[in-house]
């Protein structure tokens, strides 16, 4: 069994029933774990060298050559590809049919049981290329990364020293860096519509938007103004926490293009408990802002149609928000362009989302199922839960 300390990258699947469930990280007090509903279990585990800071299956459009296995030789053959990011871009085949004689320590075997040896068909998370900056001695920790869905071989990645890469998985070679940020950038997210744009957001409080046609200028879509905050209570106004006080730019953490209409960014800040909703068509102005959490958000995510939005934080809490009614999400014109960098003339305020769930400690993270667009998965602590919409 893996040590605690250790950073390892698992793949996990749905049984139908708990009796062959096993998680050594989880807490065998945890109700949830032992009740009779339908439990993940790992199917494949591998160590990594440092914590992840995010992780990614390839998009559906990958090419076969570029998802052909890697391990050529033995009986191999490529599930899925998947990417994960830390010191660098590293690159996985989620291979299956690995004879168990042959089996490494990502070995899971169909018993689904870590080290336990059954017969039967297995997976593996086989190692396949890694991507760095080859002409520097060392290599500034990435925050996040991006797969374009249009064109799989290009991944963007985001760092701490202000810098996004666009990568080219198909050479494993970097085709552009460019300082996206003042300073660090902590998320960056292509486009929805386009192979050459993608958004990114950082320390300094700005959205940013670049065209790889055009990398000689960015577009600043908006900028936070006067964090950082304390979470409001029961709707009240957030309350500035910093010596830095009202006029300080607060940090953003994440944005998601909506997948339907990417007119629409969502963003959320690393200290704010609200969540901006920008028409690229209107820079300047949040068209929505949504408030509800009561402390801060950790991530955001778009479901399939383009209508809700999900939200995580600090205060245990999933929120499902239903934009659809938004006059101009929903294809009515844009927004009318500011005057002013107030957000009092143009800004809707959401503040009812139309279902909640609170989790037993914080939420890290969430995303959309894309085979069942009535589900979601969040990540709290050392577990992973999968919730009904």
């Amino acid at each position: 069994m893996e040590s605690y300390s250790s950073n390892h990258v698992t793949i996990v699947g749905l049984s139908g029933s708990s009796s062959n469930c096993y998680d050594p990280y989880d807490d065998p007090m945890n109700s949830f774990t032992n009740s009779t509903h339908p439990q993940l279990h790992p199917l494949a585990t591998a160590p990594h060298p440092y914590p992840p800071t995010a992780l990614a299956f390839s998009p559906i459009r990958l090419s076969e050559s570029l998802q052909a296995s890697s391990s050529s030789g033995q009986m191999v053959r490529t599930r899925e590809m998947l990417a994960t990011s830390s010191e660098c871009i590293r690159l996985w085949d989620f291979a299956q049919g690995v004879a168990e004689d042959d089996r490494t320590s990502g070995f899971v075997s169909e018993s689904r049981r870590l080290g336990l040896s059954q017969k039967g068909t297995s997976y593996q998370l086989v190692p396949r290329s890694q991507m760095a900056n080859s002409k520097a001695d060392y290599s500034a920790p990435l925050t996040s990364f991006s797969w374009s869905q249009l064109d799989p071989s290009l991944i963007v990645t985001s760092s701490i020293d202000t810098t996004c890469t666009v990568w080219d998985i198909s050479s494993n070679s970097a085709i552009t860096q460019l300082i996206a940020h003042d300073r660090e950038v902590y998320d960056v997210c292509w486009s929805s519509a386009s192979r050459e744009i993608f958004a990114s957001v950082g320390a300094d409080g700005s959205v940013r938007m670049f065209d790889l046609r055009s990398l000689d200028h960015s577009t600043i879509l908006y900028e936070a103004q006067g964090g950082p905050f304390q979470a409001g209570r029961n709707g009240a106004a957030p309350t500035p926490i910093s010596p830095a006080g009202p006029g300080a730019a607060a940090p953003l953490l994440r944005l998601k293009f909506n997948p339907v209409d990417p007119n629409y960014i969502a963003v959320c800040s690393a200290v704010g408990a609200d969540v901006q909703l920008l028409d690229v068509r209107a820079p300047g102005v949040p068209i929505v802002e949504l408030r509800a959490h009561q402390a801060t958000v950790n991530g955001v995510a778009w479901s399939g149609d383009g209508n809700v939005l999900g939200t995580c934080g600090d205060d245990c809490q999933v929120l499902i928000w239903d934009l659809s009614g938004v006059p101009s999400l929903g294809g009515g014109p844009p927004p009318p362009q500011p005057n002013t960098r107030t957000t009092t003339a143009h800004t809707k305020t959401l503040r009812d989302p139309i279902l909640a769930y609170t989790a037993p400690q914080e939420v890290n993270a969430l995303t959309w199922s894309e085979a069942n667009r009535d589900w979601v998965a969040i990540g709290l602590g050392r577990r992973v839960r999968c919730l009904k919409v």
